[in-house]
Order: structure tokens, then C-alpha cells, then sequence
């Protein structure tokens, strides 16, 4: 990457010098060449550099192509097209290829820069394995009052232990995945970590989101555990947490203590 700026814009400035070397009549026509040419240069190294970063907006690299454009244009009016061509065009063209390229390209950046940051905030509050928000959305929640369901995954470590990572991360997005699909507008679906997840639903839908999920979970053979902290506000979201954290843990336990009870029966 800084290979491929240095080389250009030495070549750039290489060719510049030998431009004012070889013809040095109207020194302000040249001076004002030498400003465009070094605009193009200098949106040419601002493609190569955020290429990446705006890879997934096109309409950005759009919008400097048509900037860059222009300054191409305007550069070859003062090189190679004479006075008496330019006047023969339609007058309209130069407006087009000058002010109204200008126009439309910083029209697409700002377009694709505001695309560029929504999709960086999204990303800064998304969970990369799972593509289900982190918890970092819950200061963001959108519904003042709400049900919250805390989801954790059974012997997750052991899952993992047995079979690999590899096949814990699939289970933790097979299980999410499922969580998220039952989601209402408004409603969300938070990995708060490891394999710990929270859903914040609309008030009053925990008993129905629990019951809609339960027949796919179990032929999925994802067993899991729960709490629930039911009518719970935006102010009081700590609580509500805690609150289904310790019914999760008590569900956990009475698994573990009926486990243990069937194994000392046989």
C-alpha cells in the first residue's frame, strides 16, 4: 500500500517537472496545471488508501471517479485541447464535465461516507461470531418498557471440551439464530458472552416467545436454560439482569440436582 502511493506520486511529480521544464510559457496557466494535476494525484492516493474501507460503499469510489474525472479533464484542456475545440463543444458539456461532475461526486462520498459510518457503528455493536448485537446495544435499547429472557447453554464447556470449538461455535449460532428468527420489530437479541444470550422483548411476550422456540430447540437437541425478568423498564435494566440471572441459575440447579437424583436411582 505505501509502495504503490510513493510510486505514484513520484511519478506524478517526475512528470510534473518535465511538463514545466519543457514548456514554460504562461507560467499562471501552468501553475494553476500544476494545482489540478496535483488534485488528481491526490484523489487518486485517497482511492487507493480507503479502497478497502469503502470497499463495501461503491458509491464512494464513484464519487471520487467522477472527481477524479473532472480533474483529468481540466487537466488535459490546458495540455492538449485548444481554445478554438473547447469553444466548438456545446456549451453545456464543459458545465457537465467540470461543475456538474464535481456536484454528483461529492454528492456519492457524503452518500457513501454516512453508509461507511452507519455500517461501522452497526459493526462496533455487533457480535462477530454470531452476527447478533453484543452487549454494548443494551444502553440502546429501544423499548422503554419490556421482558427480558436470559439464555444460557447447557454444559456448554463440556460441549466444547468434547467435540472442539469449532463445533461450539455453530451450536452457539444455530441457538441464536433460532432465538433471533422468533423476534418481533423492536425486539432484540443480545449475546451478552461466552455462551450467555439475552433477548429483550416487547411486554408481556416472554411466555409465547419461550413456547414458540421450545419445539425447534429441541429438535435442534440444544438444551438450555433460562430466566426471566418480566414488565421491567429502561431505568431499572441492571435489575432486570440480575433478577433473571439468579432464576437462570436456579433452573440450572434443579437440572443438576435431577440429573444427579436419576443417576443415583439406577
Amino acid at each position: 500500500m505505501n509502495k504503490a502511493i510513493a510510486t505514484l506520486w513520484a511519478a506524478g511529480s517526475v512528470l510534473l517537472l518535465l511538463i514545466l521544464i519543457l514548456n514554460g510559457q504562461w507560467f499562471v496557466s501552468k501553475l494553476e496545471f500544476a494545482l489540478v494535476y496535483l488534485c488528481v494525484l491526490l484523489v487518486l492516493t485517497v482511492m487507493i488508501v480507503t479502497t478497502p474501507t469503502f470497499q463495501r460503499q461503491k458509491i464512494t469510489l464513484i464519487g471520487m471517479g467522477l472527481i477524479l474525472i473532472e480533474k483529468i479533464y481540466r487537466a488535459a484542456s490546458e495540455l492538449f485541447f485548444t481554445e478554438e475545440w473547447l469553444n466548438s463543444l456545446p456549451s453545456s458539456i464543459p458545465v457537465i464535465l467540470e461543475d456538474g461532475l464535481v456536484l454528483i461526486g461529492i454528492a456519492c462520498m457524503a452518500l457513501g461516507t454516512i453508509k461507511t459510518i452507519n455500517t461501522y457503528e452497526n459493526n462496533q455493536n455487533t457480535d462477530d461470531l454470531t452476527s447478533v448485537f453484543n452487549r454494548k446495544m443494551l444502553a440502546k435499547i429501544p423499548l422503554y418498557q419490556f421482558d427480558l429472557i436470559f439464555f444460557d447453554l447447557d454444559d456448554f464447556k463440556q460441549l466444547n471440551d468434547q467435540h472442539g470449538h469449532k463445533f461450539g461455535d455453530s451450536a452457539l449460532i444455530l441457538f441464536s439464530q433460532s432465538l433471533k428468527q422468533q423476534l418481533q420489530p423492536d425486539e432484540l437479541l443480545i449475546r451478552y458472552g461466552g455462551d450467555e444470550f439475552i433477548a429483550i422483548l416487547n411486554p408481556q411476550r416472554a411466555s409465547e416467545f419461550l413456547g414458540t422456540i421450545a419445539d425447534t430447540l429441541t429438535a435442534l437437541d440444544i438444551s438450555y436454560s433460562y430466566g426471566v425478568s418480566s414488565d421491567m423498564s429502561r431505568n431499572h435494566l441492571k435489575q432486570a439482569i440480575h433478577q433473571a440471572d439468579q432464576k437462570l441459575y436456579q433452573m440450572k440447579t434443579r437440572k443438576h440436582h435431577t440429573a444427579s437424583t436419576s443417576a443415583i436411582n439406577l
